[in-house]
């Protein structure tokens, strides 16, 4: 029996491009790009869905591409993600303990995040997930879209993740740079392990410098990575494999390779390519696409890797699951549905008597009240006049004060999302305040550069015109254990800090 090959359409929307591609049997068949014109998307946010859908319609009708089940991804994408582990359980219990377990660890709140999870390799009694949470406005800008676009929501993936895909290793870091934003991904043991998005500098950065804070970054998560598994230690000799439109025609391996330990390399494309493909432009679309192709283990480049596939859509249209009615309850329901319609036509006579005689009382006593009502009636037009006066004032003096809390509440969220859009990794927020037009931010993180890094990212809002570092604090705490050395136990640095934020007017 042949089996029939289904051509894979995919769209990555970055904050100046967009770019399609489709494949079809591990093959590349067609491609396209198209520039967005400025201030069209903004760090993952599609500020103007209209302009971005008509422009993704432009492209789908010139490539030819068909629009069905489009596999997607936003450069630049807020996220939030842990890998929790938790007891076997029965399915029926698994969404509620993800989310338990979820509110525990991720510092925002839930309500403003669409949950993805994944079940991970893993023996004994527990079982590892991966759980990723998206902003939902991020999330719903993006569907939006796609309908204008006449692009129904399918996949929705990460970009880093769908890089690790495209890599294919064992052991690697993959980096997508880009003009806007870098994907950063650490596999480690055939998964991906540490995953950051970070957002270039502007204002006359030079490449040098973007360079220079990739390098650093590194740095950082490669740190990060060894205080979560010091079991494990990263190999000097893992490949940095680079990929992303800058690569193309600038020389980053030459700008990256003396900053860092590790050997800096191209990433190979995971799929068959004409030789007129630049294959550096669309190898997050190719990751894309081997997202709904059949795995194969081992991979091209002979190494074991457990892929994260997973679906951003999938927390969005998520439904509560219906608990399952046991047997016993299924029965007694039964004979209680066979007693009312046993019952039903005695109880329908009794409430058609009680019905005549409450129309009786009920005549009687209207006779009663209409004299007494007539004598009122004068009095009360004059006050009934009065009230719905008073009544239509408050009606308008409450939708003008609906208005402004929705408005404010607009100007909240936006706030909300420039301060947490801009956080670095290892930082966790521990309180926002948004008084008026000054912002303050508690939180800690695992190094003072880190707070410098984060409150230099907020000035450059420009939003925001006066950004200062309140509070810088470092505590010291001690990791139990034996020591047998007789030198003093092993300490962790956390640093903790405060950002005082005034808002343009």
């Amino acid at each position: 029996m042949k089996v029939r090959m289904k051509m894979q359409a995919t769209l990555v929307i970055n904050n100046h491009s967009i770019k399609i591609l489709s494949a079809k049997g591990g093959q590349v068949q067609k491609w396209g790009s198209l520039p967005l014109g400025s201030g069209l998307v903004r760090d993952g946010l599609i500020l103007q869905p209209q302009a971005v859908g008509e422009a993704i319609a432009s492209l789908f009708k010139t490539t030819g591409i068909p629009k069905d089940r489009v596999t997607t991804s936003l450069g630049g994408l807020s996220f939030t993600y842990r890998f929790i582990n938790l007891p076997r359980m029965k399915p029926a219990l698994l969404d509620e303990a993800i989310l338990r377990a979820a509110k525990k660890e991720i510092s925002l709140s839930l309500d403003e995040l669409y949950l993805s999870w994944q079940l991970l390799p893993g023996q004994g009694e527990e079982q590892p997930y991966f759980v990723l949470g998206v902003p939902r406005n991020l999330i719903d800008a993006l569907v939006t879209t796609l309908k204008i676009a006449g692009v129904e929501p399918y996949l929705v993936d990460l970009q880093a993740l769908a890089l690790a895909r495209a890599a294919g290793r064992q052991e690697a870091i993959v980096v997508n740079v880009e003009s806007d934003s870098f994907d950063i991904v650490f596999i480690t043991n055939g998964m991906p392990a540490v995953i950051h998005t970070m957002n270039a500098m502007r204002e006359g950065a030079t490449l040098e410098d973007n360079i220079g804070r990739l390098a650093d970054e590194l740095t950082k998560m490669a740190a990060f990575y060894q205080s979560r598994h010091p079991e494990s230690t990263l190999n000097q000799t893992t490949p940095l494999l680079l990929t992303g439109e800058l690569t193309a025609a600038a020389p980053v391996i030459g700008l990256l390779q003396p900053e860092i330990e590790y050997p800096v390399g191209m990433l190979a494309p995971p799929l068959d390519c004409p030789p007129e493909l630049p294959v550096a432009f669309y190898m997050a679309n190719m990751g894309l696409a081997l997202k709904k192709m059949p795995s194969k283990s081992p991979t091209r480049s002979g190494a074991v890797f457990h892929d994260i596939n997973i679906n951003l859509l999938s927390g969005k249209y998520r439904k509560p699951r219906a608990k399952p009615m046991r047997a016993r309850y299924l029965a007694l329901w039964i004979i209680l549905a066979v007693a009312l319609a046993l019952l039903y036509p005695l109880y329908q006579n009794l409430n058609q008597l009680k019905a005549e005689n409450a129309g009786q009382q009920t005549d009687f006593s209207n006779i009663t009240r209409e004299y007494a009502l007539a004598i009122l009636i004068g009095e009360e037009n004059a006050q009934t006049d009065n009230t719905i006066r008073q009544i239509i004032a408050g009606t308008g003096a409450l939708k003008a004060a609906n208005l402004d809390l929705l408005a404010d509440r607009g100007i909240y969220y936006r706030d909300l999302q420039l301060v947490t859009g801009a956080l670095p990794p290892f930082t966790n927020l521990t309180s926002i305040e948004i008084d008026g037009d000054i912002i303050n931010v508690s939180g800690e993180t695992d190094s003072v550069f880190t707070v410098v890094d984060y409150a230099a990212a907020l000035a450059q809002k420009e939003e925001f015109h006066d950004v200062r570092i309140t509070e810088l604090d470092e505590e010291i705490s001690f990791v139990p254990g034996d020591n047998m050395s007789g030198n003093m136990p092993d300490s962790i640095s956390l640093i903790t800090f405060g950002i005082s934020i005034n808002k343009r007017e």
